[in-house]
């Protein structure tokens, strides 16, 4: 019924989801509800037993236990469902078409990649999303040629396409919590920029005279560093990041380091050296990331629900295939003997160019959309998920990871309602 609603009546869409939702809450309720009469009951019997001497009915207990357990995972796939179509409708809304499965020589249409950048995050989440691009790719991404082509094992692929999903994901909470700290004035400030606040709040003092002048106030900052071109000239540049030569490391589903320090942009005019290269200026919200500790990156880089983290294995499986079968052929091909990450990788070089293990031929722009699609679907996941918790409270929430010892939160790490902070172990955070 949602895929008719979805292809054929899509205004009527989200009235639809938003009704099998309210009927999954309120069965939750109504469960709860008889989960504690049930309880009740059964402490009055347990009671009644040992007063008569008699054994406890741990049988009928343990079969109400397993029926209990069987409806739960009914739910929540019903609820996977749901969050996925609702992903699915954000791109159709962008006139953004998903790739398809992707197998051998991958032929899609071209598409606008304006919708799944300027369309979908904000001048200063772009930024890092270019970075993504440069880190994942390497210097290919920055080629005006596009349609050169490009041989790659679907087990590379699928590292880029999760770990890109991932990156998505860390962004928008990151950047929904730093535009609400840019909002409410409480960012951080860098050294140099209390220094900048405190020359602007003089210089007016000088103007307007020092009794006259409130020292509470001073005029906004510009985030960009003195003598640095503005945001506004810079903003569709390409951003600078650590090029990785190659994606073939990395874990599907790991989390791309969104940390990784800025390229110069350009190097020193011939003859000047020993001079110090010029650099493109930070933007403010990788300063806002930079600015978190151990523990408040972990927290808020990893997949806070059960259904987010399946549904991040359910679209990379879905577009190029069962991630342990493509796993066992790496691991076949490069063995057990490899002694340094350089053989590892030349074998699995090898393995590509003599198709060892399944391969996908598509040009550099084709690899490129597929990432620009993953970050938009971790965008997406986000916020479908933030949703469905805000209004419904029907996620499942994942454990918080282990910290090595002495790793403490910081600043950034208990942000509550910004959209990416909240409480350890909350669905919300």
């Amino acid at each position: 019924m949602l895929a008719y609603y979805l292809t054929m009546e899509p205004q009527l869409f989200r009235t639809a989801v938003e009704d099998q939702l309210i009927k999954l809450r309120d069965e939750k309720d109504q469960k709860e509800q008889q989960q504690l009469a049930q309880a009740e009951r059964q402490e009055a019997e347990q009671q009644r037993a040992l007063a008569a001497g008699e054994n406890s009915p741990n049988g009928e207990l343990t079969l109400y236990k397993r029926m209990e357990e069987m409806r739960a995972l009914e739910v929540r796939a019903t609820l996977e469902d749901l969050m996925y179509v609702s992903i699915l409708e954000r791109f159709m809304h962008l006139r953004v078409d998903m790739m398809p499965h992707l197998d051998g020589f991958v032929d899609v249409p071209s598409v606008s990649l304006v919708a799944l950048t300027e369309g979908l995050h904000s001048k200063e989440a772009l930024e890092l999303v270019k970075e993504h691009l440069l880190s994942v790719m390497g210097p290919a991404t920055l080629s005006q040629f596009s349609n050169a082509m490009t041989k790659i094992s679907k087990f590379q692929m699928a590292q880029v396409y999760a770990s890109s999903i991932m990156f998505g994901y860390f962004l928008r909470r990151v950047d929904r919590r730093f535009q609400l700290e840019s909002s409410l004035g409480t960012l951080p400030m860098s050294k140099e920029d209390t220094v900048a606040r405190l020359e602007l709040l003089f210089s007016a003092a000088a103007d307007q005279g020092a009794d006259d002048v409130n020292p509470d106030w001073a005029p906004a900052l510009d985030v960009t560093p003195p003598g640095a071109a503005s945001p506004s000239s810079s903003g569709g540049s390409s951003s600078s990041g650590s090029s990785s030569g190659g994606n073939s490391s990395g874990s599907v589903g790991s989390t791309p380091s969104p940390t990784s320090s800025s390229t110069p942009a350009s190097g020193p005019p011939q003859g000047s050296s020993r001079d110090l290269p010029a650099t493109k200026p930070k933007s403010a919200l990788r300063k806002y990331v930079e600015s978190f500790d151990q523990a408040a990156m972990v927290e808020t880089a990893r997949i806070v629900s059960a259904e987010g983290s399946a549904l991040v294995e359910r679209q990379t499986s879905a577009l190029l295939g069962d991630i342990k079968k493509l796993t066992i052929q790496i691991q076949d091909v490069v063995g057990k003997d490899a002694t340094s990450m350089e053989d590892v990788l030349l074998r699995m070089q090898k393995a590509v160019e003599q198709d060892k293990v399944e391969t996908l031929v598509m040009t550099v722009g084709t690899q490129r959309r597929a990432v620009l699609e993953a970050v938009a679907f971790g965008t997406f996941l986000r916020d479908v998920e933030s949703h469905v918790h805000d209004e419904y409270g029907l996620l499942t929430p994942l454990p918080t990871p282990k910290l090595p010892p002495g790793a403490s939160g910081g600043r950034a790490g208990g942000g509550g309602g910004a959209g990416g902070g909240g409480p350890r172990g909350n669905v919300a955070a």
